[in-house]
């Protein structure tokens, strides 16, 4: 069982890492206009303030389909993985989980297919979108460079008989980032469960999709009333900056990844 001490711990080494990180001036952070939160759906994400290895930072999309890594909606990036979408922004969850490209990246990753769907629904409507000036978060996943090439090598790795284009040329091709985004999420049910989460939601995965590891059970186990900006560490500047006022709380949060995937988001990740 995580100790309040060892959490105490993670986040004074956390506020560390946004430290160095700002000196090194290594983080990005969204460029919403400061507004209140509405609950007509998910707001920017936020951007995690101690980036950890392979940590994804996510945004909404501002850029162009199909603009990075020579990809399309159709799967231009790559013929490895058999190919990609070309979803209509108004697809529902249910298409998006029979895609055969989620069905094959999910059962690979052990994951479900509805856990994989919706986020891909909350990052992008599962719009293979390219990276917007300044930054890389690109693909119907919104993954950052470092975090696909990390995720996609393990990937690689674990599947060995799945072939894989592990290059990030390949991230464009919604097949190949399925793969990679399917990966973390399984790592991020397996960092769940060390956090004495035995039964993770997909809520609960996308607190740590979003704000990663070092706060995914923390953010799970809060009480629907607790401050968001207390649990994650951001000062009211950057939560503002981020679509999210520093009154928001877990519950308003929790809601508004409801309002993107509908119920699933509070059924166990392998229902």
């Amino acid at each position: 069982m995580v100790t309040q001490l060892s959490r105490n711990v993670r986040v004074r080494v956390a506020c560390i890492g946004l430290v160095l990180a700002g000196l090194l001036g290594l983080v990005e952070w969204a460029a919403a206009d400061p507004g209140l939160v509405t609950q007509s759906g998910l707001p920017v994400s936020v951007r995690p303030y101690a980036p950890e290895p392979g940590l994804p930072q996510f945004t909404y999309p501002t850029g162009v389909p199909g603009g990075v890594g020579g990809g399309s909606s159709a799967g231009g990036g790559s013929s490895a993985g058999g190919g990609g979408s070309s979803l209509p922004a108004n697809a529902t969850l249910d298409q998006v989980a029979q895609q055969d490209y989620i069905q094959t990246a999910a059962a690979a990753a052990g994951i479900s297919p509805t856990a994989l769907a919706a986020t891909c629904m909350a990052e992008s409507n599962c719009q293979n979108v390219g990276a917007a000036a300044g930054g890389t978060a690109s693909g119907e996943f919104q993954m950052i460079n470092s975090t696909y090439q990390a995720m996609i090598n393990q990937f690689a790795q674990e599947n060995p008989s799945i072939q894989v284009d592990s290059s990030l040329a390949g991230k464009m091709n919604p097949q190949n980032e399925a793969y990679a985004a399917a990966q973390y999420l399984q790592d991020g049910v397996q960092a769940l469960q060390i956090d004495n989460i035995a039964n993770p939601t997909n809520v609960d995965l996308r607190g740590y999709y979003q704000f990663g590891a070092g706060l995914a059970g923390d953010i799970a186990n809060a009480s629907a009333g607790d401050n968001l900006e207390q649990i994650v560490g951001l000062t009211p500047a950057q939560m503002a900056a981020n679509g999210i006022t520093p009154t928001t709380t877990v519950g308003e949060w929790r809601q508004t990844y409801a309002n993107k995937v509908g119920a699933v988001a509070y059924q166990a990740v392998g229902a």
